[in-house]
């Protein structure tokens, strides 16, 4: 018999990936910025092993949330610091990075509480 993938459960939220966009005037003289939502994922927290404090050690990080979430394409460009994720109102930088071929693990560092602008 094959062996079947067990479907995972995603049910511990939703968060958003967010990016930051100046906003512009006819002159193009900078009047302010704006946060996008890029993508909002289902995600399922994660205990923190010993091994991703070392990394993230290794990496002058810190992490303060693991969450496991479905693949999505934005996940290849999360090492870049225009991307944060937002869980409730709490923001969140992602640190690191971690894909198999159908998840995505997210190292989350938190920076502060989010409002809506």
């Amino acid at each position: 018999m094959a062996n079947k993938r067990v479907r995972e459960v995603y049910n511990d939220g939703i968060f958003k990936i967010k990016k930051q966009a100046t906003v512009r005037n006819e002159a193009g003289k900078k009047t302010g910025v704006t946060d996008k939502t890029v993508a909002s994922l289902r995600f399922r927290n994660m205990t923190i092993r010993e091994s991703d404090i070392t990394t993230m050690q290794a990496l002058d990080s810190k992490i303060t949330k693991k969450i496991k979430t479905p693949i999505h394409p934005i996940s290849r460009d999360f090492t870049s610091s225009d991307f944060f994720a937002v869980i409730g109102s709490s923001k969140y930088n992602v640190t690191y990075v971690d894909t198999d071929d159908y998840s995505a693990f997210l190292y989350l560092e938190k920076v502060g509480d989010y409002t809506e602008r």
